[in-house]
């Protein structure tokens, strides 16, 4: 009797690899296969890179957009790269009204769908068929003040607008300021000289082809897990326990790019309170220069506050809003980030002449007659029932500016 052949322990060992290859093989493509036959899945848009604000969004894309599980929106990026429901022409037919509103992801407004967005329901609800009115959404997320003014003076403008709105966020000083966060590589940042001038460092161009699609983007398992369930950024989110977190939890850009050394004069020498002051007085300038811009264009500029999350969902959650000491944070960009409308972002569009409105009275009013949030469950963004009141509330302050002088004095708070 012949005996049997001894398998070596490398052989076996290259055996079991094989097999586990192929049932893993086999289970990946089971489950690419199931999810495409069974689950709902969000779908890609990609990115192009423009020259003057780095990457955004490529024209022509649409699609859903579901997040976790409660966000079940959609986007339809039209002939310019903007969420919207319209293409954009520069031309304006006669008698029409436009109104152009920029911002970053509150704006682009991915989380619900497009025919449910404030500047959506506010076209159709301004509107008459002797006098039209078109609302023109400039939004991507992550944008500060500094790629907000970017975009309207290097795109916005150029429509004309009669009414230029920026929806303005918590978050925003820390996407527009080198002097509190890193700046990515790839958007243009600004800075302030020695005289408190605008000091402009350009992006960096890009290599990469932004609009190339990948295959790994392509599959379900990509889509459905990175995408949907956000696997990468609750990762990302779990290993930042310690650094810097952002007041009321919105997301910002700089997480998202390569931190960048700018080689900004004077720098190292600011204590983190004359940063904090600095970066005030940097968006400050950002919004004079914005409104001076406007005025050579012919357009009335004017800013709304997308108001504070806790304090406008008081009344479901009912927990007061306690506001810590001036003294602990004075430029509310920490513990009194709660006051960033009233103490910061009022006064200077006050001191600018600038029309202002904030819509925390607004929406927590809506939110307590309703006696539901106006963000999702686990997501910061407004959902149906907020951009339904801003619409309301954008549309007739839109209204009433386009019916007073080109540009009027200051407006605090919907009422």
């Amino acid at each position: 009797m012949a005996p049997e052949p001894v398998i070596s322990g490398r052989r076996r060992l290259a055996a079991l690899f094989l097999t586990l290859g192929m049932v893993t093989t086999f289970g990946l493509v089971a489950l690419e296969l199931g999810l495409r036959s069974f689950v709902p899945l969000t779908d890609r848009y990609v990115y192009l890179y423009d020259p003057i604000v780095g990457p955004r969004s490529a024209p022509n894309q649409a699609g859903e957009y579901l997040r976790l599980s409660h966000v079940h929106g959609a986007f339809r990026f039209n002939n310019r790269g903007w969420n919207n429901l319209q293409d954009y022409e520069i031309p304006k037919p006669p008698g029409t009204r436009r109104i152009c509103v920029v911002g970053d992801s509150q704006v682009e407004a991915l989380q619900v769908r497009p025919e449910q967005t404030f500047f959506a329901i506010a076209q159709r609800s301004m509107s008459r068929p002797d006098r039209p009115v078109q609302w023109y959404s400039f939004g991507n997320s992550g944008w500060g003040t500094n790629m907000q003014y970017e975009v309207i003076r290097h795109y916005v403008l150029d429509y004309r607008p009669d009414l230029l709105i920026l929806l303005f966020v918590q978050n925003d000083p820390y996407d527009a300021s080198p002097y509190l966060m890193e700046q990515g590589d790839y958007r243009p940042v600004y800075y302030l000289d020695d005289r408190d001038q605008l000091v402009l460092i350009p992006p960096v161009y890009y290599e990469r082809p932004f609009y190339e699609p990948r295959f790994v983007t392509r599959l379900a398992l990509y889509r459905y897990f990175f995408g949907q369930k956000q696997l990468h950024a609750r990762l990302m989110n779990f290993l930042s326990v310690g650094k810097l977190a952002i007041p009321g939890g919105l997301p910002i850009m700089e997480d998202s790019e390569a931190p960048r050394h700018l080689g900004i004069p004077g720098m190292e020498k600011l204590s983190r309170g004359e940063r904090e002051a600095k970066t005030w007085r940097l968006i400050e300038e950002l919004l004079r220069a914005t409104r001076d811009e406007a005025r050579l264009h012919g357009a009335t500029f004017a800013i709304a506050f997308r108001g504070w999350m806790q304090e406008i969902d008081s009344p479901l959650t009912g927990k007061k809003l306690e506001v810590p000491p001036r003294s602990e944070d004075p430029y509310c960009l920490g513990a009194r980030a709660s006051e960033m409308g009233r103490e910061q972002l009022a006064p200077i569009a006050e001191r600018l002449g600038i029309p202002y409105l904030d819509l925390t009275d607004a929406l927590e009013d809506e939110v307590a007659k309703t006696g539901q949030s106006h963000v999702f469950p686990d997501d910061v963004h407004y959902n149906a029932m907020a951009h339904a009141r801003a619409a309301t509330e954008l549309g007739a302050w839109a209204e009433s500016l386009l019916a007073s002088s080109p540009h009027g004095g200051v407006a605090r708070s919907a009422e």
